[in-house]
């Protein structure tokens, strides 16, 4: 975003302009939509559009990071700080987390998943997926017991970026293949990532 909103007014018509764009997203491909017509649906000029967002794109990024973080919580809310957890399960609860997560909200789906999206916007996440897959790396090791299997697992957090681009292509497939993500998909996704996991895990042993 290229100037933050100070003044009510202000607030109110970004939010204006992420509501319109994010209803032409469920409209129709994002590559066909354009800063004009957001303008136009959000009933402000584009010289005031242009002054909070240069370009769709940075709309685009701005709903990704609202979505990105929503889903933040979400997966922050799961873990019982007072429990520690088998890894599975919790990987289980989380995979649930995210699944329930997209298909309650068509709009992340697409610009998370990447549907309907072209090279350049899903570039855009790149760098708030590291973040994610780092804070979830956290959560792993510090609510479950992947320290008993490797005490020094997955410090940068890498091993778990791999992890989510797994489950989110998974459930991308999905989403194309059936419109959303279903039960079939998830346990596909769970299976696929736990796998991995477990094979890093036994790398580390070795």
């Amino acid at each position: 975003m290229k100037t933050q909103p100070s003044q009510q007014r202000s607030r109110v018509k970004v939010a204006e302009i992420l509501a319109a764009a994010e209803e032409l997203i469920n409209e129709m491909p994002l590559d066909d939509i354009t800063s004009t017509m957001i303008a136009k649906r959000a009933n402000v000029t584009r010289t005031s559009l242009y002054h909070f967002f240069p370009s769709k794109y940075d709309i685009f990024d701005a709903l990704s990071a609202q979505y990105r973080e929503e889903l933040r919580e979400k997966v922050n809310s799961y873990f019982d700080p007072d429990k520690h957890t088998d890894y599975r399960v919790a990987w289980d609860g989380i995979s649930g987390v995210f699944s329930r997560f997209f298909n309650r909200n068509p709009t992340a789906s697409i610009l998370l998943l990447g549907r309907k999206s072209s090279r350049q916007i899903r570039y855009t996440d790149e760098a708030g997926a590291s973040t994610f897959a780092t804070e979830l790396s956290r959560l792993m090791k510090e609510h479950t017991d992947l320290q008993a299997y490797a005490a020094e697992f997955d410090k940068s957090g890498d091993l778990f970026q791999i992890v989510l681009e797994l489950m989110t292509a998974t459930f991308a497939y999905g989403v194309r293949r059936e419109g959303r993500i279903s039960k079939k998909t998830r346990e596909e996704a769970k299976a696929a990532t736990l796998a991995y996991i477990n094979s890093c895990l036994e790398a580390e042993a070795t």
